[in-house]
C-alpha cells in the first residue's frame, strides 16, 4: 500500500489555479522529493496532505484513508517557517506541543528528552524561542514533528533562509531522521537536497507532476566524470592519455567521456601510483539538473524516461562509492609502505 496516493488533485485561490491535476504515489519507507521553483504550489500540496486545505477536486489518501483526520497521529509536519509563542523556552514549547500529540507524564518527559538530544537542541533547551537563530528554530520544528514518532514526515523547504552551514546541518539532521525508516516527503527548490536526501522525486511544474525519476538511476546515467587533482605531472598525464581515447587531461583536471567503472578504476589507480593528490570526483554535468531542464522542456517522460543513454553495467562509481574506494586504496598503499619499511 502506498503511504501517499494523490489522484488528479486541483486547487485554486480566488479562481486562480495553483494545482491543475497533481497525481503521485509514495510507497512506504522512501524519501520522496517534490522539486519545483518558488510559487509552483509545493506548500499548497503539503498543506493539502496535512489537512489544512481541501482540494477543489481529486482524491488524497494517506495510509489508504481519505479521511485525513483519522491519520493525524501518524503524520508529522515541519513547516517552512515555524510559528511559536516567543515567551516559551525550547523545553516548555516541546512539552506544550507534546500534549497535543496525546503524550503526558513520564512518556512526555521521555519523548521530549529524546528529541532534544536527537535534534541537537541540548545546548539551547532553556533558551527562549525568541532568542534562537533560524537554524535552531528549524531544529525545534523537527523535534516537535517527531514527538509522536510519526510514520510519515512532511517537510516544507527545510533549508530555506539558512546560510550554507545551516543548510548542511539540517541536511545532516534529515539524513539521521531517515534512519528511523519512516516515510518522508520533502518539498524543495534545491537540487542538492534532492540529490543528497531523496530516493525518488517528482517535478512540480505548471500545476502538475510532469516527470519523476529515481535519483540513483540518474546518477548512474552520468556519462562524463571530472577528476580534479592538485597537480598532474607530465609523466602521469602521458600514462593517462595512453589508457584510452576517452581520457582527456590537463594539469588540474582529468575528464572521462564516456565514463565506465573499469576505466575510472584504472585512472584512479594510476593517479595513486604516481602519488597525485585527488581533490574531487564528480559528474561533469549535474544529472538531476539535466533531468529537470529536460522535463521542463517536455523531453522527459512521466516516470523519468528520457533520451539519455543507458548507464554502463555495474556500479556507477560516483559519489560516496568512489570516496570509499579511494580511502580503501590509500589505506592499502599505506599498509604496503609500512610493510616494506625496514
Amino acid at each position: 500500500m502506498d503511504v501517499i496516493a494523490i489522484e488528479d488533485v486541483h486547487k485554486s485561490y480566488d479562481g486562480i489555479p495553483v494545482l491543475r491535476g497533481v497525481s503521485l504515489h509514495v510507497p512506504r519507507g522512501i524519501v520522496y522529493g517534490v522539486l519545483g521553483p518558488n510559487g509552483a504550489g509545493k506548500t499548497t500540496l503539503i498543506h493539502l496532505l496535512v489537512g489544512f486545505l481541501r482540494p477543489d477536486r481529486g482524491i488524497i489518501r494517506i495510509f489508504g484513508d481519505e479521511n485525513l483526520r483519522q491519520v493525524d497521529g501518524r503524520v508529522g509536519y515541519v513547516p517552512e517557517r515555524l510559528r511559536y509563542h516567543t515567551h516559551y523556552t525550547v523545553r516548555e514549547y516541546l512539552f506544550y506541543l507534546g500534549r497535543f500529540s496525546g503524550l503526558a507524564g513520564a512518556a512526555l518527559r521521555r519523548r521530549v528528552g529524546e528529541e532534544i538530544e536527537a535534534c541537537g537542541l541540548t545546548s539551547v533547551v532553556n533558551r527562549k524561542m525568541s532568542a534562537l537563530a533560524r537554524g535552531m528554530v528549524q531544529r525545534v520544528g523537527f523535534a516537535q514533528a517527531l514527538l509522536s514518532q510519526p510514520e510519515l514526515l512532511l517537510i516544507d523547504e527545510p533549508t530555506s533562509g539558512l546560510d550554507s552551514e545551516g543548510q548542511r546541518d539540517i541536511i545532516d539532521l534529515i539524513d539521521t531522521v531517515r534512519q528511523r525508516r519512516c516515510t518522508i516527503m520533502i518539498a524543495t527548490h534545491f537540487l542538492d537536497e534532492v540529490d543528497l536526501l531523496c530516493d525518488r522525486f517528482g517535478i512540480l511544474h505548471g500545476g502538475r507532476i510532469i516527470a519523476e525519476a529515481e535519483t540513483r538511476t540518474l546518477r548512474q546515467s552520468s556519462r562524463s566524470v571530472v577528476i580534479t587533482v592538485a597537480d598532474l605531472p607530465p609523466d602521469a598525464a602521458a600514462a593517462l592519455s595512453a589508457l584510452s581515447t576517452a581520457v582527456c587531461c590537463n594539469q588540474r583536471e582529468i575528464t572521462l567521456t564516456p565514463n565506465t567503472p573499469e576505466l575510472q578504476a584504472q585512472v584512479l589507480r594510476l593517479l595513486l601510483d604516481h602519488g597525485v593528490s585527488i581533490i574531487s570526483l564528480a559528474p561533469r554535468f549535474h544529472p538531476i539538473e539535466e533531468f529537470y531542464r529536460s522535463a521542463v522542456r517536455g523531453e522527459a517522460g512521466r516516470h523519468g524516461e528520457s533520451d539519455a543513454s543507458p548507464p554502463p553495467p555495474g556500479p556507477s562509481g560516483t559519489g560516496d562509492t568512489l570516496l570509499r574506494e579511494l580511502l580503501r586504496w590509500e589505506d592499502q598503499r599505506t599498509q604496503e609502505r609500512q610493510t616494506d619499511e625496514p
